[in-house]
């Protein structure tokens, strides 16, 4: 007589195997099995997307139409002033100062979002403290650089300083939330175990929390120190000081072979600052 158990081995399904799970996939016949929701969705989107080009008026027609005046455009930046690359008061220099926006910016930002983080981790902080950080934290995401760009240059006058609020303002609240995500994705048994021996919060933070999240802090570091690098040039160009306001002046006075220089630093400082950001992360994985 067969044992309950025996029954049971015995009508147990045998494991799918990883070619029949992707046979059985939907997209695997070649006739994706939508259904009637799946099209529902597809055709909002496209209303919503065909919506969005009527309403910025895009056209092929006028893209091609224009596409000499683009030729000439980029004819005049050519060839570029390669004396201009010697030029101390309006390349050296205000590369210089876009370099030192963009660090003293992210550092200042790290230094503000990392204690913000931990009262925004739903795991650290109490629930009505973590919805009101929160709520700062989206209200100061909405408002991009630019923004807070033409904020400061009201409160404190044209130049870095300028720039430099506005880039520890749009920062701030990003960073803020990625470091909390970061936070509340660690695995929490060696909190747990900590608060069981009676550990207080800040030896939790300093041994449990911050060894789990912090290669991933620093990862998001550097990504916003490579965007603010990028966003330096535009809060430049309203006064925040750099490379943004001689490129704003350059276009203004048609000096293309100038403005050509000025780009080509863009694209080498970008560059170099992503090869740095990668080589550090890939040391720190």
């Amino acid at each position: 007589m067969a044992t309950p158990s025996t029954n049971t081995a015995n009508t147990a399904k045998p494991p799918i195997s990883f070619s029949e799970r992707i046979s059985a996939h939907p997209f695997a016949s070649g006739t994706p099995r939508v259904g009637w929701k799946g099209t529902l969705v597809t055709l909002i989107v496209l209303v919503v997307i065909g919506w969005s080009i009527a309403g910025t008026k895009v056209s092929p027609a006028e893209f091609i139409t224009s596409a000499p005046n683009m030729a000439d455009f980029i004819r005049r930046m050519f060839p570029p002033d390669w004396k201009f690359f010697l030029n101390r008061e309006r390349v050296i220099e205000p590369t210089i100062v876009t370099m030192q926006i963009a660090i003293t910016g992210t550092a200042l930002a790290v230094l503000l979002a990392f204690p913000l983080s931990l009262l925004a981790s739903r795991n650290l902080s109490h629930p009505a403290i973590y919805q009101a950080i929160r709520a700062v934290m989206n209200v100061m995401r909405a408002i991009p650089e630019l923004i807070w760009a033409l904020i400061f240059v009201s409160a404190v006058g044209l130049g870095p300083f300028a720039g430099t609020l506005a880039l520890v303002a749009g920062s701030v609240g990003s960073l803020s939330k990625v470091f909390a995500e970061s936070i509340e994705s660690i695995n929490p048994k060696p909190v747990e175990a900590m608060e069981a021996v009676g550990a207080a919060q800040v030896q939790k933070i300093a041994f449990g929390v911050l060894p789990q999240a912090l290669v991933n802090m620093v990862s998001y570091t550097l990504l916003f120190w490579e965007h603010n690098i990028r966003a330096s040039f535009i809060v430049g160009a309203v006064g925040g000081g750099g490379l943004g306001f001689e490129i704003t002046s350059e276009l203004n006075l048609f000096q293309y072979p100038q403005f050509l220089v000025h780009a080509i630093i863009i694209v080498v400082l970008v560059t170099v600052a992503d090869r740095i950001s990668a080589w550090i992360r890939s040391r720190l994985a």
